[in-house]
C-alpha cells in the first residue's frame, strides 16, 4: 500500500493489517478500497490475492472491456448492472475463468472454478474438477 500511495494511489478505505483480534496477527489484511488508478498500474496489473478493489472508470462497453481483459490474468470478474442484455453481452466477452454478475462468488461445488491466462489452467470443482482425481491410459492392439 505504501507504493500504492506514492505512485499517487488514493487509499479510499482500509490498506492495513487488520488489526481484529483475531485476525490481525499479520495474516490478513482489512478490506480496501483504491482510486486514481491508471490501467497499467501494478493495482491494476497484478493478481492481488485478498479484499482489495481496485476502482476503474469507464465511458462505454469497449472501454470496460478493454480495462477488464487488459491485464495477463483472469481469474474472476463481476458485473454490476440492472440491464441483463448487457450483463449477459459483457459476460460473454469478459476473458475470466469466472465471470458474476450482480452478485460475487456466486454458485456451489457443482459449479467449475478456474482461471484464465496466467490465473492458472484447469479447473476445480463440477464436473471438470473431477479430472485431477482420473489418469486416462490409450492402449492400442494390433490382431
Amino acid at each position: 500500500m505504501a507504493r500504492a500511495s506514492a505512485r499517487g494511489v488514493e487509499i479510499v478505505t482500509g490498506g492495513n493489517i487488520s488489526t481484529d483480534p483475531e485476525t490481525g496477527k499479520g495474516w490478513f489484511f482489512e478490506p480496501t478500497i483504491l482510486d486514481n488508478l491508471s490501467p497499467s498500474d501494478d493495482a491494476v496489473t497484478q493478481e492481488i490475492f485478498g479484499p482489495v478493489l481496485a476502482v476503474q472508470t469507464f465511458e462505454s462497453e469497449e472501454e470496460a472491456l478493454a480495462l477488464a481483459n487488459g491485464t495477463e490474468f483472469a481469474l474472476a470478474a463481476g458485473i454490476y448492472t440492472r440491464d441483463m442484455s448487457t450483463a449477459l453481452r459483457m459476460a460473454q466477452r469478459v476473458d475470466a475463468g469466472q465471470v458474476n454478475v450482480n452478485d460475487y462468488w456466486a454458485g456451489g461445488i457443482e459449479l467449475p472454478f478456474g482461471g484464465n491466462r496466467k490465473s492458472g489452467f484447469g479447473r476445480e470443482k463440477g464436473l471438470e474438477g473431477l479430472d485431477a482425481y482420473t489418469r486416462s491410459k490409450s492402449i492400442t492392439l494390433a490382431v
